[in-house]
């Protein structure tokens, strides 16, 4: 018998824009940045965001778990706080994991990878397109040659000929053959009938270039009117841009808590899958990351019914 973990592979849509941020102030293009991956500075959301967000909304659906096993490991007396219960047969514990100090803790048996980003909006004269990069498609496994940085290859649905602007960029379209309908089920038809596919260098500058930028500013409770420097800026992932991310899921025989096997008695490895399903369903309507409340967060993962793909 040997221990094989099952990769679930999920897409998402966002239905607003989504602001994960670096957790800081800064000064430059924007107050209130995103996350970016080291290498290329595209934006993504980072596992730990949906890996937090999904454990406390499969705590809010199962009866007696949040929001105890939901928030902080420890126990804290003073108000009341029980802290995780780290038990065998808790699917919210066991999914995510614990912590109780002395009295021990474990990892969980689900881990979320970073959500990339595969298909980012933007706006053209020949109306939205969707533009990705062959290395955005590797992560799905669809080979495909690149373009010269100058050119586009563009799908059927998109009506252009001669030249396409993405933005302020105009790029030479080098062929209209660009076709992902049958590579990526999961993806709404009409995003994969607008796609272009640009070369893996100008991806990050395009999706740079096209992030959307908001402009707050502070109340002043006395006056009812914008408080004094107190203007700021933040950026966040567009609506409508596809995201993928995979959730590796352990099985449970091969695991104890304390001298039991987790889950032993409560569906196994199923219940893992059915609790980080649990979870990402309530994306839709409570959202990830920040400024929730400025209408911003709202994610749709797009192949839940099927467990993930394979």
């Amino acid at each position: 018998m040997t221990c094989q973990p099952d990769v679930n592979k999920y897409y998402a849509l966002a239905l607003d824009p989504i602001h994960v941020g670096t957790g800081g102030m800064r000064l430059g293009r924007v107050d209130m940045s995103i996350v970016r991956e080291p290498g290329t500075n595209v934006p993504k959301i980072p596992g730990t965001s949906l890996s937090g967000a999904a454990r406390t909304y499969a705590a809010m659906q199962e009866e007696g778990k949040f929001p105890h096993c939901a928030g902080q490991g420890q126990a804290d007396t003073g108000r009341g706080y029980q802290g995780h219960c780290g038990r065998p047969d808790c699917p919210i514990c066991v999914t995510f994991g614990f912590s109780k100090g002395d009295q021990g803790s474990f990892q969980g048996l689900a881990q979320f990878s970073d959500a990339r980003l595969v298909f980012f909006p933007v706006h053209s004269l020949a109306g939205p397109v969707w533009v990705t990069c062959p290395d955005a498609l590797k992560d799905l496994e669809i080979p495909g040659a690149e373009p010269e940085d100058h050119q586009v290859r563009v799908a059927s649905g998109v009506k252009a000929s001669g030249r396409l602007n993405l933005g302020w960029l105009m790029l030479d379209v080098a062929s209209n053959d660009f076709a992902l309908q049958d590579q990526v089920p999961n993806v709404p038809q009409d995003i994969l009938k607008h796609a272009v596919l640009v070369s893996n260098k100008m991806f990050g500058h395009i999706v740079n270039d096209n992030l959307e930028v908001r402009t707050s500013v502070s109340i002043d409770p006395a006056t009812g009117a914008a408080a004094e420097r107190a203007l700021f800026t933040y950026e966040a992932l567009p609506r409508a841009s596809v995201l993928y991310f995979e959730v590796v899921v352990s099985d449970p025989q091969f695991y104890k808590i304390g001298d039991k096997a987790p889950l032993q008695n409560n569906g196994g490895k199923q219940k893992v899958i059915k609790t980080v399903e649990k979870g990402l369903t309530l994306f839709e309507s409570l959202g990830v990351g920040g400024m929730n409340t400025r209408g911003m967060g709202r994610l749709r993962v797009l192949n839940l019914s099927a467990g993930g793909a394979e």
